[in-house]
This record gives C-alpha cells, sequence and structure tokens, in this order.
C-alpha cells in the first residue's frame, strides 16, 4: 500500500501582504513597461476639482 502525504501550500500573511519581497519599485516598473512621468506630462485642470494628467511622450518608458 501506498503511503498519500497531503501537503497545504496556504500562503502566509506576510506574501499576502506583499507578493513582490525581492523586487525594488523601480525594477516592477521597468519590468511592467510603464510610461515615465518625469518631465514627460501635462496637466489639464478639468474646472470641478480634478486634474487630468497625460504623458507628452506615451513611448518614453521608465528605464534602469
Amino acid at each position: 500500500m501506498k503511503k498519500i502525504i497531503k501537503r497545504q501550500n496556504r500562503l502566509s500573511r506576510e506574501v499576502l501582504t506583499n507578493p513582490f519581497p525581492n523586487k525594488t519599485l523601480k525594477e516592477r516598473l521597468i519590468r511592467s513597461k510603464a510610461i515615465d512621468y518625469k518631465e514627460n506630462c501635462t496637466i489639464e485642470n478639468l474646472k470641478n476639482g480634478y486634474m487630468q494628467i497625460s504623458p507628452k511622450d506615451k513611448n518614453k518608458l521608465v528605464k534602469y
């Protein structure tokens, strides 16, 4: 007869709160191909209490 062992693969609270513990924010932005808004944005006042921020050049990505 074969002995069957069942493991419980539950994630800890620490892993659930931060799924990227070993990666920096800059590395995650580069990997996701995020647009760099530093010196590359225009701000438009919508006159209802909100503002719209849009990039000047959408091809300028975050670089390392």
